[in-house]
């Protein structure tokens, strides 16, 4: 459950509305399900990831900022925007490079998993292919996941050697109070009721244990500046829609307390900057993400689109130290494209 290539172009705010205060618009009739806030407005409309999909529109909470995509797929519509290529065929989602690179930062977050729990039973709620646990389970954690694609779930059994479950969280056969720790890396976007999820990780965790919550953040500098052409919106795949304020109202309401937030993630943020950039200039959506990806998904645009993808590389010396310099300043701003929390169970 991890961001990924959209395939048609959001729809475009004028350009000069794009860097303007968020107007209030038409009200949406539901309370906010983290604060109760009424009188949601919209933010702002894009399209979604496949050809002829209707725009969608994102609303949020005047009170809290609590964001959410409506119309929200259902439950049998979702499937479509989650094809084969988004969790990588034959277990290879990105270059070779790019693959080693995406596993040294999934080594790193274990072992910030181990500063601060040092042992026990670990569940990673959309744990891909695994390699997070993978990596637990060689510092002598015992490693359980949850995941969607079945593909993704071979990988991380068989490869990773972690017990995965797949389908639903709710459903998980999982005792309450068994484990010590549980993640959600880039998954609770992706929940129709965040709430519910986040309260059913409390049942598991044992009294004390360590909540890792990693979402992209809609109250950033980058989220702010490009709207609909943010890479990490990833409508409609993305139900909701965090920033700082509302995501720990969340974790508070669930029963947690917020032990420690980050607002720089050099895996994440820099490239949010550097994607949506590039999507500002009207090429084809995310086309730099799809070069990066393996040598099935990266030759169909570089076939299609060749000329754009020469402005990519042409673009990259200019673009890539001018994301890394945001990077650090929207952290230290405390507004980083991404947040990453870390909580306990009260």
């Amino acid at each position: 459950m991890r961001s990924s290539m959209p395939e048609s172009q959001p729809e475009k705010a004028p350009a000069s509305s794009r860097f303007e205060p968020e107007r209030r618009k038409p009200a949406d009739p539901r309370n906010c399900e983290i604060c109760g806030g009424r009188e949601a407005y919209q933010a702002f409309r894009a399209k979604g990831l496949a050809p002829g999909d209707p725009p969608f529109r994102v609303l949020r909470c005047p009170d809290c900022g609590y964001g959410w995509t409506e119309p929200r797929p259902s439950e049998q519509e979702i499937g479509r925007w989650y094809p084969s290529e988004y969790y990588g065929r034959e277990n290879a989602r990105f270059n070779p490079l790019f693959e080693r690179l995406s596993r040294w930062f999934r080594d790193r977050r274990a072992a910030e998993v181990s500063r601060r729990i040092p042992r026990g039973r670990v569940l990673d709620v959309g744990c891909g292919r695994g390699f997070t646990l993978g990596r637990l389970k060689e510092l002598g954690y015992e490693a359980h996941g949850i995941e969607l694609s079945d593909e993704s779930a071979w990988h991380a059994r068989h490869r990773m050697g972690a017990t995965v479950h797949v389908g639903d969280f709710a459903s998980a056969p999982l005792e309450p109070g068994s484990f010590d720790a549980v993640i959600f890396r880039h998954s609770l976007e992706h929940f129709r009721r965040p709430v519910d999820a986040v309260r059913h990780a409390h049942r598991l965790l044992r009294r004390g244990g360590l909540l890792m919550v990693a979402v992209p953040n809609s109250d950033s500098l980058q989220a702010r500046v490009f709207r609909a052409d943010w890479f990490h919106l990833d409508i409609p795949r993305h139900y909701v829609h965090f920033g700082l304020r509302s995501l720990e109202a969340l974790l508070l309401r669930a029963g947690f307390r917020v032990r420690s937030t980050a607002h720089f993630c050099l895996e994440q943020n820099p490239y949010g900057w550097l994607q949506s950039l590039y999507n500002g200039l009207e090429l084809e959506w995310n086309l730099l993400y799809t070069i990066l990806k393996n040598d099935t998904a990266r030759m169909i645009p570089l076939r299609k689109h060749p000329l754009q993808a020469a402005a990519v590389v042409a673009l990259l010396p200019l673009f890539l130290p001018l994301s890394l310099l945001l990077t650090l300043l929207e952290a230290a701003l405390r507004k980083g494209g991404t947040i990453e929390l870390y909580a306990t169970k009260e």
